[in-house]
């Protein structure tokens, strides 16, 4: 029965919501940096691995690049298997093509 007869309050959720700027905090750490002050161990290793990111990103490659050089491939690949066909079939051969293409 003291169960019952208790005084059992409920917990209160206590949230308090936080902002988090990461831009803001990156600019601070380098503005330390930059401005002579001593940096801790973990602020050191945050900078290395925004520079490692950076570098990421500066290195990474589209995909419209991707395929503008394979298309720029095929066409040399193609260019290339069409002027081996005429060299060893003789050149002969090249004038008629030509004329049938001019007609």
């Amino acid at each position: 029965m003291k169960f019952l007869n208790s005084n059992i309050k409920p917990k209160k959720f206590g949230y308090f919501p936080r902002y988090y700027d990461a831009r803001k905090e990156k600019t601070d750490l380098k503005k330390k940096f930059y401005s002579g002050d001593k940096l801790s161990e973990e602020e050191r290793v945050m900078l290395m691995r925004e520079k490692m990111e950076e570098q990421k990103q500066e290195n990474r490659v589209s995909k419209n690049s991707v395929y503008s050089q394979n298309t720029r491939t095929l066409v040399l690949l193609s260019v290339i298997i069409v002027l081996g066909y005429f060299l060893l079939n003789g050149l002969d051969e090249i004038d008629q093509v030509i004329f049938k293409l001019m007609r």
